[in-house]
């Protein structure tokens, strides 16, 4: 697959000696949200919907290569924290809550244990969930930059 380009924004003079800025569309991972580069053709399919372009991030890459392997993932986000219950491998997951300076609880994510016994991992909004093909759990940590 060909690199993608990054053209920068570019400052131009216009009708009237107007200043303003031409702009190439960007293309974002689906995965992490992290800037691929310049959108191009490949970016839409035929019926024009988005196409998946984890594989191009270096971040989301892995996942990419786990998911074809069988490994089962989930990106726990508000909407998916429902999905991530567990509760059919026996694993628990519970909220984790954050508390603001004036008090107010807000969900943060999840505490994760894979096995009894074992200590709890803190997943965040963003964070990738993975259920290797030998039942065992990972956590796929989303980039700082970009997990909110």
């Amino acid at each position: 697959m060909n690199a993608r380009t990054h053209t920068p924004d570019r400052k131009e003079i216009a009708e009237g000696g107007r200043t303003v800025t031409a702009m190439t569309l960007k293309r974002c991972c689906n995965g992490c949200g992290q800037s691929l580069g310049d959108a191009d053709d490949r970016d839409v399919d035929r019926r024009g919907n988005l196409t998946d372009v984890r594989g191009e991030c270096d971040h989301c890459a892995p996942l990419v290569a786990l998911e074809a392997a069988g490994c089962k993932t989930w990106q726990l986000t508000r909407r998916t924290i429902g999905e991530t219950s567990f509760a059919r491998w026996k694993r628990y997951a519970g909220p984790l809550w954050e508390t603001d300076a004036e008090g107010r609880r807000t969900l943060a994510g999840l505490e994760f244990t894979a096995d009894p016994g074992h200590e709890p991992v803190t997943v965040l909004w963003g964070d990738w969930i993975i259920r290797h093909l030998d039942g065992h759990f990972t956590i796929h940590k989303a980039p700082a930059e970009v997990a909110s």
